[in-house]
């Protein structure tokens, strides 16, 4: 899958070189959830204030990352998704590669039986991401489709509502795919809304993230499906407090 133009568009002066930087013994023995969260985190750094050593930093690590796939698999798409300003990359940190802390059972995401499966979804979310960005430029108004324009610039956030896109109302397994009058999406959205992105789907597709900060957004919020629409300030409260149910512990190595 390999997608051209805005899907895969970076910030403009935060661009990772493309050159394949040596790997020392350590970084290639490296847990997928580590190797992850590594790259996570500089990268976020680089989109919230570029500086020379970030870059360096980011590239690195993002190197060492995609080295986790043999050099005979396609990481084009890897390349295309993550670099991406958009990508929730602090949202996947908070969800798929975080341990998970329940009322009876502790889930340590650098097990070795569970690297297969990260290392499966995360290529599942870049796909998923990078048809999404897609969809969006061909199918709608990339400008007006979310309330954040889509054009890889920067601009103002929404201010004066009680939604702070925190995106924890987002972190579900799926809601019914039921759109706003005089909508249609693309069948594969039903599947995305629903919950069928990956297995064990833990977040919205949808959800997007600013340039590394720790603000998520929905990029499709004015076609959102109705049961999004109705999610309220109420809801919300009501959703940071159960989220400590099962609370996630982020962690970088």
């Amino acid at each position: 899958m390999i997608l051209s133009g805005k899907c895969g568009i970076q910030s403009r002066d935060c661009t990772l070189s493309q050159g394949v930087m040596p790997l020392s013994m350590d970084t290639k023995n490296l847990h997928i959830t580590d190797l992850f969260k590594n790259f996570a985190q500089a990268q976020q750094e680089l989109l919230r204030d570029c500086q020379f050593e970030m870059r360096q930093r980011a590239n690195g690590r993002f190197e060492r990352l995609l080295a986790h796939w043999s050099y005979q698999t396609d990481s084009s798409v890897l390349r295309q998704a993550l670099l991406d300003p958009y990508f929730p990359l602090g949202m996947l940190e908070q969800t798929v590669f975080a341990d998970v802390d329940g009322m009876r059972f502790y889930i340590n995401k650098r097990r070795l039986d569970l690297e297969p499966g990260l290392t499966e979804e995360l290529e599942k979310w870049s796909e998923a991401f990078l048809r999404i960005r897609l969809d969006i430029q061909k199918l709608f108004d990339p400008e007006t489709i979310t309330c954040i324009p889509l054009d890889g610039k920067r601009h103002q956030l929404p201010t004066g509502q009680w939604c702070t896109l925190c995106g924890v109302c987002c972190q579900i397994g799926g809601v019914p795919p039921l759109p706003p009058a005089a909508v249609r999406y693309p069948d594969y959205w039903n599947t995305y809304l629903a919950g069928g992105a990956v297995n064990n789907q833990q977040l919205c597709p949808f959800l997007f993230q600013y340039f590394g900060e720790q603000r998520f957004f929905c990029a499709i919020h004015n076609i959102k499906p109705i049961a999004c629409r109705r999610f309220g300030e109420e809801e919300c409260r009501r959703r940071l407090v159960e989220r400590g149910l099962h609370q996630y512990h982020v962690t970088h190595a």
